[in-house]
């Protein structure tokens, strides 16, 4: 018998019988306690962003503190906030910058997205030769055994302190053990590393003792042949969170075409399969909104042409993730004359569609302006939202006589990147377009014509400075605040979504941005710095890192 007072051992039955009720109760508790809450709060709980400071981009360009979210949408900007409501989740932003959502007008994102290789994310901010090198290093822990790495279009030897593109020595010393391709943009030479030339030899494309690859597109078209499904499906994922930690929450896309210079089949082309998969696995972070593009085909009665994509599509169609919003950015071959131009943009029109062409030069300004004016002589185009896109050499008077018939411009900052290649007047002339009055908005054409950073973009339309640091567009620099509404609520407008997205007010869309800095008040240089904290699209958290790390769930 045991002494009196003394505790008797549990058995250990006992003992997991009491676990166990232990953790029922525990159990128990905290379903009580999520059913009160969610009880108390039906609609789940607001996101209140307070203690900012908020650009809002809208009619009246106002500055608040706070926006609060619900949902999708905004529900009210500027409006106090009672700190003891039990169905908030507050945010303190710590007086730092919101804007909203990025919107780029003009880019290849989805054939950017499926290029050889692992993404080489450092490649637009790369300052020297030796970050260039850290940057292919660092994709090459991505690659497969025998996967090319690869960096094409997107940069310019002027960003780089040497002003020169890489040596064969320091794209080996890099990457040793992949072989390496890199290409300034379209028909240009490209470099290659050791095991990139060993490649390019085995399949009988000559390259130089340097590694120099000729223009012929060969060497490209051999590269760009290296890739496949699964590898592109790995990379996609890696350029679009690359997009939302840039601030960009909407990108419109061409769905086309050829890389320029390459020598591919119509098999070999990028297409929208890859895309079409993350979208309806709902794995896209950003909204996409692409255009048609027909410059391989004719206006013949053929399902490919653009007669018969009028006829069959329809505009708008899509989610708010994922839509059709235009043709362009050419709708018709490059070898069309002036009456098959004329008799797609006519169909255009009847139709009721918004379309883009590009220009560049001013005669080619000048050929798409003459057939659009005719268009507009019997079908008027105002309400259709038409623009003549980057236009680096657009005069005034031409500049005139597109307000006239109501088509707008959508500029391009590729110049950024301008190199011995770029064979036009620097531009565009973002001055004399906005101070015009015409409708304006702004892109980069990322990511091989451009970088698809538009702080770089931005950076170049403030300071008119390209990636070297001089000065291409004197007197054509325009104010912080009218880059970001040519990034926001502009190019919203282009895609007829003025009323869902582009500015931060109550019923839109919860597309915002969090910088890092003060946009309004950071020295020029840094705005080529700028990494937003915190990016949402549609109420979701899309790309956070400290102090809000914790908001991506």
């Amino acid at each position: 018998m045991k002494p009196s007072g003394e505790v008797l051992p549990l058995s250990r039955s006992r003992v997991s019988r009491w676990k166990l009720a232990a953790c029922f109760a525990l159990i128990g508790a905290v379903a009580s306690t999520v059913a009160r809450a969610a009880d108390s709060c039906p609609g789940g709980r607001d996101l209140v962003l307070t203690n900012g400071t908020i650009l809002t981009v809208d009619a009246a360009d106002h500055t608040v503190g706070t926006v609060r979210i619900r949902g999708k949408r905004i529900l009210t900007v500027g409006e106090p906030i009672n700190r003891k409501e039990p169905c908030v989740e507050i945010v303190d932003l710590g007086g730092r910058t919101v804007i909203p959502g990025l919107i780029d007008n003009h880019t290849h994102f989805v054939r950017t997205a499926q290029a050889p290789g692992p993404f080489v994310a450092g490649l637009e901010s790369a300052s020297s030769i030796k970050d260039l090198q850290d940057a292919l290093a660092t994709a090459a822990k991505k690659a497969e055994p025998g996967e090319w790495v690869t960096a094409i279009g997107g940069f310019t030897p002027i960003q780089f302190a040497e002003r020169r593109m890489p040596t064969r020595e320091e794209l080996s010393a890099a990457v040793p053990d992949h072989p390496v391709y890199i290409q300034v943009g379209y028909s240009t030479r490209g470099v290659v590393n050791d095991a990139g030339r060993r490649a390019l030899q085995t399949a009988g494309i000559p390259t130089s003792d340097a590694g120099d690859v000729k223009p012929d597109g060969d060497g490209l078209t051999f590269v760009l042949r290296s890739t496949n499904e699964e590898r592109m499906k790995r990379r996609f994922p890696d350029y679009m969170n690359y997009a939302v930690s840039l601030g960009l929450t909407t990108v419109v896309d061409h769905a086309c075409c050829d890389w320029l210079g390459a020598h591919l089949t119509a098999a070999d082309r990028p297409n929208m399969a890859i895309a079409d998969y993350f979208w309806r696995e709902g794995q896209w972070p950003l909204r996409l909104r692409f255009q048609y593009d027909h410059r391989d085909t004719r206006d013949q009665s053929n399902i490919r042409s653009a007669a018969a994509r009028i006829a069959n599509s329809t505009q708008g169609l899509g989610d708010d993730m994922y839509k059709v919003v235009r043709f362009g950015e050419q709708v018709i071959a490059g070898g069309a004359t002036d009456q098959e131009v004329l008799d797609v943009y006519q169909r255009i029109a009847d139709a009721g569609w918004a379309l883009s062409q590009h220009t560049i030069r001013e005669d080619e300004i000048e050929r798409y302006l003459k057939i659009m004016e005719q268009v507009a002589a019997k079908t008027p185009v105002s309400s259709l939202r038409w623009t003549l896109e980057h236009v680096f050499e657009i005069t005034p008077a031409q500049i005139e006589r597109l307000k006239k018939i109501g088509v707008g411009v959508r500029v391009q900052d590729h110049d950024y990147i301008r190199n011995q290649y770029s064979a036009w007047k620097a531009g565009p002339p973002f001055r004399t377009l906005l101070e015009s009055g015409i409708k304006m908005g702004a892109g980069t054409d990322g990511g091989v014509v451009g970088p698809l950073n538009p702080w770089l973009c931005i950076y170049y339309m403030v300071t008119g400075k390209d990636a070297g640091g001089e000065v291409i567009i004197p007197g054509q620099q325009i104010g912080r605040k009218d880059a970001l509404r040519l990034y926001t609520a502009a190019n919203a407008w282009f895609n007829f979504e003025e009323n869902e997205m582009g500015s931060i007010e109550a019923g839109k869309l919860a597309d915002l941005v969090v910088l890092d800095r003060p946009y309004l008040t950071v020295g020029d240089e840094e705005l080529k710095q700028m990494k937003p904290v915190l990016t949402m699209v549609g109420g979701r958290v899309v790309h956070a890192r400290a102090p809000y790390d914790a908001l991506a769930r």
